[in-house]
């Protein structure tokens, strides 16, 4: 099992910290300790811990939120939280990795067992990062892949947009008819807020390969029947910079690039892969934006059942403007009426 020798014991009382320092040293760790988020936090840019037992309430900040920014610059330390009210752990604890939760008073046998938690939950994060590295190595692999089969067909005289809609149709034909239904939703919806022609053109192209860059994940990883793993999800958003390396090889479809890279931005942010938001983002990535969100609710998946129209619109509805531009769902909502 992955050792673990050091542990970060952050608790706004000193006989607490006092008591679980002395328990990390009779089990072999190397403890050092900190009595709110501001010094635990200085302590983590000068040091790494393998674990950290973190108070929820606490002068300042609350552990909770150092333990959001803990998982956020060291992803593989393990964190244990202590509390004595655990009703104050409630949704933000289920948003943030957590090893083990220790609520007060807790005697020694149950540190020890928290400790042993968080020294598994450690070994697999660790196993996590190594998978995903190789898995990074394979997708540029992938990648460079596509592009040389894509140089192949045109080499013997394809156009560049039939030899990647061909490649596409037959290694993923499932996602390649989701393209083809999000492109004529997208420049429907382009007609309806008068884009200019040239760019519905360079529209259709966006939309159609929007995910395109899916040729270079695993297949049991598009094809999975359930829902994707948060680590899954993580390695699965990487085809938003792919599809748009495999366009940006191409002459004919270069132009289309920048709009797949930024198909699954959110329109107040926190989407992917650059967070931009607003304007900032392109107008033809908003456009697919919304096609995509409908026409994914409206196909039935293996772990999943469609929705019908009306409730994905509803859905579209709920998430605008944090994820789609109100002005486009408008026009969306405009072009669906008249169908």
């Amino acid at each position: 099992m992955t050792p673990v020798t050091s542990v970060l014991i952050v608790d706004d009382e000193p006989a607490v910290r006092d008591l679980m320092s002395r328990w990390a040293a009779s089990l072999g760790l190397r403890s050092t300790t900190a009595s709110n988020a501001d010094e635990a936090l200085a302590s983590l840019r000068l040091n790494h811990y393998d674990l950290a037992v973190i108070d929820v309430m606490m002068p300042g900040h609350d552990g909770l939120w150092l333990a959001g920014e803990l998982q956020r610059d060291h992803p593989s330390t393990a964190v244990i939280v202590a509390t004595a009210y655990t009703e104050l752990l409630g949704e933000n604890a289920q948003h943030t990795p957590i090893a083990d939760f220790l609520i007060k008073p807790f005697q020694r046998e149950r540190f020890v067992l928290a400790v042993d938690r968080g020294r598994q939950w450690r070994k697999l994060a660790l196993e996590e990062v190594h998978w995903h590295a190789m898995l990074s190595i394979e997708l540029r692999d992938r990648t460079a892949q596509v592009v040389h089969l894509l140089d192949q067909h045109v080499a013997a005289g394809v156009s560049e947009h039939d030899a990647l809609a061909t490649l596409f149709a037959a290694r993923l034909p499932d996602v390649a008819a989701h393209g083809e239904r999000v492109a004529r939703y997208a420049q429907s919806v382009a007609h309806e807020i008068n884009v200019d022609p040239s760019l519905v053109a360079c529209l259709g192209v966006a939309a159609r390969f929007h995910d395109v860059g899916k040729l270079a994940m695993p297949e049991g990883l598009v094809a999975k029947p359930a829902p994707l793993t948060r680590g899954e999800s993580a390695i699965m958003r990487q085809h938003a910079d792919l599809g748009a390396e495999i366009l940006e090889s191409t002459r004919e479809l270069a132009s289309a690039a920048h709009a797949v890279r930024s198909s699954h931005e959110w329109f107040e942010g926190g989407g992917y892969p650059e967070r931009v938001a607003g304007t900032a983002i392109p107008l033809m990535s908003r456009l697919i934006a919304v096609a995509d969100a409908y026409d994914a609710m409206t196909q039935d998946r293996a772990y999943r059942v469609r929705l019908d129209s009306s409730d994905a619109i509803a859905e579209i509805l709920r998430c605008s403007p944090s994820q789609f531009d109100p002005h486009i769902v408008a026009a969306f909502l405009a072009v669906m009426g008249r169908h």
